[in-house]
């Protein structure tokens, strides 16, 4: 493989004649041609690196980055990063965080790619920088370990190449590989361990965190602007990371999934080349190896080099243009099972005719998005290469919309097609207790709270209280607990361990006066610890699921009311809930569920939720369903009713 590349790429400079990328290149580049033309002359008695160089000035005509008097006003922000990176504030995004963008917003429009300049890297890169790249970049992967890819195609594509994303361009390779390649020195057996010291250097020691406000803007960072803010969204982590690894002679890129199949949105990660065709993809600077929390769709790979499309794609216009980069290669099949599946289309139209490429598509929370393109032929669509456990709908594209070309169905794991089509003949009762799935995420949040006991006493410090409940399973959306005392109290709380933060959105004590009476909700003064600024402990009894009461580990922390000097009761229950998404059934909340039927949402019903769990009868079987919460919230999901349980998509 090594030796057919570099035969191939340097067959296009003999006799001075260059392949059309290459003279694209040399075109576009204007008065900077004459540089790119040293960069030929100084290699051409180096076979491997005139391939290399001709691989570059190959690909190089459609490289740019974004540049402008906008980006640099919006400097600021970074500036504001590095301010609370040296008062030690590493990871969320304070308040000033927002004020800047929203003063840099009104001062100067919003940071949007449509209203930056572009400059294109064969008018300005050097002979020098170019040589320069190209030599430390040939250095950095004669050392690297065994266990990394080091054909000369990989060596090409992920570790030679300058740029990663749309970043400014730097020249940072020279200092980075003698700065960081200790740390490929010391790894030299385990990929995993390579790993691990990246993140301690990275991520420990500098603090190269995530933030939620980055992904806000629009373009990658380069080399100096990440060192001075010290932050980035999931991308611009990951083309600093494999920029950082890159200059260490590490063939790494980005990978990504476009949307996930059970959640809205997508996600991107770095991932290493070892030896032997395998991949190690991991979160940048994370010293794992990268598992799916959600079902991925398609994954695509960032490449340098252009035309990794297929002999027969779509023109921009026929599918969305998202799916048709030259510079991404479908990897799909790398990360699990894939099938190829072909769809008849149950609604057609005039689209069935006229159109040669139809897409497949996924639910993100509101909607139905491409993600992948297909061919039509003969009545039926077929798309390639596409992941199991997911729910899919086919469709025609026309002008950036879609139309449905038929119902909903699951492609099974094994590739089997379990297809949807409402039957009012069967109809049965759905029994529902949440508009969108828990994932994982929450369970984590909601683990705050085990050990945290529930305690009542009769003196206002709190001492010689008496235990009444401890939870002891991870609590789940909104628990109940019946508590059997024969004793009055005046202070009720809960008690967070010392250990955990608490993570505690509602909680809600009931009790009555006298043993003959009906329970009811108690009511009394708010007390608690610690007083913080914020998701102080009133948080916990405030009525709105959405905000929780958090204290640090390691501190006293607790909840509760005071029911007054006449108020003493019975303690007969406790209600709580973990912090959450709220997405489970909220009482007083009006809720309606709709089913897909030939091609379009259909109401079943409204109505308002009189406990923890609502139910529907009478709704058409086999077929998908979402549920609106027409009160609050915005996050909901399809699923499917099976053994009278929830099963999302």
């Amino acid at each position: 493989m090594k030796n057919t590349l570099i035969i191939i790429l340097l067959s296009v400079f003999h006799s001075c004649t260059y392949d059309s990328g290459t003279k694209d290149t040399l075109k576009l580049s204007g008065k900077n041609k004459k540089e790119l033309l040293k960069v030929i002359e100084h290699y051409k008695n180096e076979p491997n690196k005139k391939a290399a160089t001709n691989f570059l000035l190959n690909n190089m005509g459609n490289k740019f980055a974004y540049t402008g008097e906008l980006l640099e006003h919006y400097d600021l922000l970074l500036h504001v990063f590095d301010s609370l990176y040296k008062h030690k504030v590493y990871t969320g995004d304070p308040n000033v965080i927002k004020e800047t963008w929203d003063l840099l917003t009104t001062q100067y429009g919003p940071l949007l790619i449509n209203r930056l300049d572009t400059t294109y890297d064969c008018r300005i890169l050097t002979s020098d920088f170019l040589i320069n790249n190209i030599d430390i970049a040939f250095t950095s992967w004669k050392q690297a370990p065994g266990y990394i890819a080091n054909d000369f195609e990989s060596f090409c594509e992920f570790i030679l190449p300058y740029r990663i994303s749309n970043e400014t361009i730097e020249l940072y390779r020279k200092d980075y590989f003698d700065k960081y390649h200790f740390l490929v020195d010391s790894a030299k057996d385990n990929a995993l361990d390579l790993l691990s010291r990246f993140n301690s250097e990275f991520s420990w020691n500098q603090k190269y965190k995530t933030s939620a406000k980055m992904w806000d803007y629009p373009v990658a960072l380069p080399i100096s602007k990440m060192e001075l803010c010290h932050r980035g969204s999931c991308r611009q982590l990951c083309v600093y990371c494999a920029l950082v690894m890159r200059a260490c002679g590490l063939p790494v890129t980005i990978d990504r999934v476009n949307c996930w199949g059970n959640r809205s949105q997508g996600h991107e990660w770095n991932v290493l080349l070892l030896k032997g065709d395998s991949i190690l993809p991991f979160d940048p600077f994370s010293k794992e190896r990268m598992q799916f929390v959600y079902k991925p769709t398609k994954i695509f790979r960032s490449m340098f080099s252009n035309n990794h499309l297929p002999s027969n794609a779509p023109k921009a216009g026929e599918v969305p243009s998202y799916m048709i980069n030259p510079n991404e290669t479908d990897v799909t099949d790398q990360y699990g099972p894939t099938h190829d599946i072909t769809i008849n289309c149950i609604y057609p139209d005039y689209r069935l005719k006229q159109n040669k490429y139809s897409v497949i598509c996924i639910f993100d929370n509101k909607d139905w998005i491409p993600v992948y393109w297909g061919t039509i032929q003969k009545n039926q669509m077929t798309f390639k290469k596409m992941m199991g456990d997911v729910c899919y709908m086919a469709a025609y594209y026309e002008d950036g919309e879609i139309f449905p070309a038929s119902d909903p169905f699951i492609l099974e794991k094994d590739g089997t097609i379990r297809l949807f089509k409402a039957n009012n003949q069967k109809p049965i009762t759905l029994k529902l207790k949440r508009k969108f799935p828990r994932f994982k995420r929450m369970e984590q949040l909601s683990y705050q709270m085990l050990t945290s006991s529930v305690r009542a006493c009769n003196r206002s410090d709190l001492k010689e209280s008496t235990p009444l409940f401890k939870i002891t399973k991870n609590p789940y959306d909104i628990s109940d607990s019946i508590i059997s005392i024969n004793q009055k109290f005046r202070y009720v709380y809960i008690d967070i361990a010392t250990y955990r933060t608490g993570n505690i959105a509602e909680v809600e004590f009931y009790g009555k006066k006298n043993l003959t009476e009906p329970e009811q909700k108690l009511k009394g003064k708010v007390f608690g610890l610690p007083e913080t600024q914020t998701n102080t402990y009133s948080m916990a009894m405030d009525g709105d699921y959405n905000t929780y009461f958090s204290k640090p580990k390691n501190t006293r922390g607790y909840v509760g009311i005071d029911l007054g000097p006449n108020g003493h009761s019975y303690i007969t229950r406790v209600r709580f809930a973990p912090r959450s998404d709220s997405n489970f059934i909220l009482p007083n909340n009006m809720y309606e569920l709709c089913y897909w039927d030939k091609g379009k949402w259909i109401s079943k019903e409204k109505q308002i939720a009189k406990d923890l769990t609502i139910t529907f009868k009478d709704v058409p079987s086999n077929t998908c369903y979402i549920l609106h919460n027409l009160s609050n919230g915005k996050e909901e999901r399809i699923f499917t009713y099976e053994n009278e349980e929830q099963v999302w998509w």
